[in-house]
């Protein structure tokens, strides 16, 4: 369903906010613009009316449609198992599967200080913990090194 209003939308919208004015002569002026603008576009104030009052500018039945249709959509989908596989949907390793990557090549790290870096994120992050941005920036660079 198309909205009739929708080309003088803008145009409405300023001369309505204008309707709150505190100078009677804008108030009027702003009356008028209004029923001008409806008759340039071939409408009245019913059809402007009826715009307020039915803002989505669907009938009750094709909303009653769209309800339906969402609803038995999302009762399958309830139905048919989770709704989502995993958090991570890219099948990005989350943050403890990258330490332990990183943890399996010592011999890959740059000295004791990234190894127990490694081994201090492997902790923080077994129990769902995340590192910090810095820390993140770094655990990345030592698993982009370590996997070639």
């Amino acid at each position: 369903m198309s909205d009739p209003l929708a080309p003088i939308a803008d145009k409405l919208k300023r001369f309505v906010r204008l309707l709150s004015s505190d100078r009677d002569g804008e108030v009027v002026a702003a009356a008028r613009a209004i029923m001008r603008t409806l008759n340039n576009a071939k409408l009245d104030v019913h059809a402007l009316a009826d715009a307020i009052g039915n803002g989505s500018g669907l009938t009750e039945s094709e909303m009653r449609k769209l309800y339906d249709a969402g609803f038995t959509a999302g009762k399958h989908a309830a139905e048919n198992g989770p709704m989502f596989r995993s958090v991570n949907l890219d099948d990005e390793p989350g943050w403890h599967d990258i330490a332990c990557e990183c943890a399996k090549h010592p011999h890959r790290m740059y000295g004791e200080h990234e190894r127990n870096f490694v081994s201090k994120m492997m902790r923080k992050t077994v129990h769902g913990g995340e590192p910090t941005e810095k820390e993140a920036r770094w655990l990345r660079f030592i698993y982009a090194r370590v996997r070639r």
